[in-house]
């Protein structure tokens, strides 16, 4: 039955704009955070009046926070500092007396914990539209899934970063067909100097540098920096496969072709340790290189040769997104989210765990420069063509404004 709303709220400001609350588990600035502010900056502010309430309050998760962008453009941005489990009643009762306060018309959430969390807020506070975004295929836990599982009355519409994330929520996640939809993540461009350079969470590289967020200076040890790139990027974590990528390394990076190629790898961590074990049994210390967090990470993907994508499982990995974007070539494991950035793109991707089709296929590249050069062109053109922020934007709005309509609101 449709619930009808309007005679009990209005959701708007006095000057007739729309509220909205997003959600999320922290803003350290990962692909799902990133994702989250380039969405919220990219909102028509005379149509909208968004907040963001982030839940972690861990020393870890603010050191390089997303929040310091929200406001400075303007976003009002809550951050509810749960430190661990224990917090939950207490971070649960205090979003839902704020989100009774904002009145929202919806409540977007992103990442498991502020999905779960935000839908049991979002609903005590008397929010009428509650989306949860899945940004990653939950191979890893089973819990996580019985959980949404269990609570997906509480939600009308779980918005995933791709079909693969939504096939997986359909079909193993077991969440209604009806109620999932697919929404790609985007990415904001911009020209410089005649060549396509990414924006980092809404701002340009130039931005971040006048802001003093932009991390310039990069202590690289001797031997690096001179001989080809080729670069991962991403948090040292199981998912991202960097385990797999190094310890198969010497498939592809023989002593012969490291004396012309370089591995770096961009993020960190709690596998940094385990990772540097791998590396040093692989003897390959004078050939990999950790940058660990880098705010200049795209810069550093534009001036490599080759991107890695690795991973176990994705969702629609922003990483790749922005790689893509500036032209780059890309190997990448066949999982969640590859083939629709890529395309059915057979030199580019491989199944996760085939060692010899990797090597083979990252020896073309490497070897090639012609290949390289056509595949980022290819990559480039589709990127700027299917994954660009103001259509995920558009895409969101039409979504929310159906399901305001559903229940007898305007948005």
């Amino acid at each position: 039955m449709r619930r009808q709303f309007q005679d009990k709220k209005t959701y708007k400001t006095k000057d007739g704009r729309t509220r909205v609350a997003f959600l999320i588990t922290e803003l350290a600035p990962g692909g799902a955070e990133k994702a989250l502010v380039h969405l919220v900056l990219s909102l028509d502010r005379e149509r909208f009046e968004p907040v963001v309430y982030s839940l972690s309050g861990r020393k870890i998760d603010c050191v390089n926070s997303l929040a310091p962008l929200l406001r400075a453009n303007g976003v009002e941005t809550v951050e509810l500092g749960m430190r661990s489990v224990l917090g939950l009643p207490s971070t649960l009762w205090r979003l839902r007396t704020l989100l009774k306060r904002q009145a929202p018309i919806l409540a977007q959430s992103f990442m498991f914990h502020a999905n779960l969390l935000g839908r049991f807020a979002a609903r005590a506070a008397g929010v009428p539209i509650v989306c949860s975004g899945i940004r990653v295929a939950e191979h890893d836990s089973k819990l996580r899934l019985t959980l949404d599982r269990l609570t997906r009355r509480l939600v009308d519409v779980w918005v995933c970063v791709g079909e693969a994330a939504a096939e997986f929520t359909r079909t193993v996640g077991r969440i209604p067909t009806s109620r999932v939809v697919s929404i790609p993540n985007g990415v904001k461009t911009m020209f410089v100097d005649g060549r396509v350079r990414v924006m980092t969470a809404g701002f340009a590289v130039a931005s971040l540098q006048k802001e003093g967020n932009y991390s310039g200076s990069l202590d690289v040890p001797p031997g690096f920096g001179v001989r080809k790139r080729l670069i991962a990027v991403g948090r040292l974590t199981e998912q991202k496969g960097f385990d797999w990528l190094l310890e198969n390394a010497r498939k592809w990076l023989t002593k012969e072709r490291a004396s012309d190629w370089e591995l770096w790898i961009v993020g960190d961590g709690k596998e940094k340790e385990r990772l540097l074990s791998i590396v040093a049994a692989q003897g390959l210390q004078k050939d990999v290189f950790f940058t660990g967090w880098r705010a200049d990470a795209g810069d550093l993907v534009d001036q490599s040769e080759v991107f890695l994508l690795p991973s176990r499982w994705e969702g629609t990995p922003n990483v790749l997104l922005e790689a893509a974007a500036t032209g780059k070539p890309a190997l990448c494991a066949r999982v969640e989210g590859v083939e629709e950035i890529l395309g059915m793109s057979d030199p580019q991707t491989c199944d996760w765990g085939d060692v010899d089709a990797w090597a083979s296929k990252c020896v073309a590249l490497m070897e090639n420069e012609e290949l390289r050069v056509e595949l980022g062109r290819r990559n480039q053109e589709r990127v700027l063509k299917e994954f660009t922020i103001e259509r995920t934007t558009e895409e969101y709005v039409r979504l929310w404004t159906k399901l305001a309509e559903n229940k007898g609101l305007s948005l």
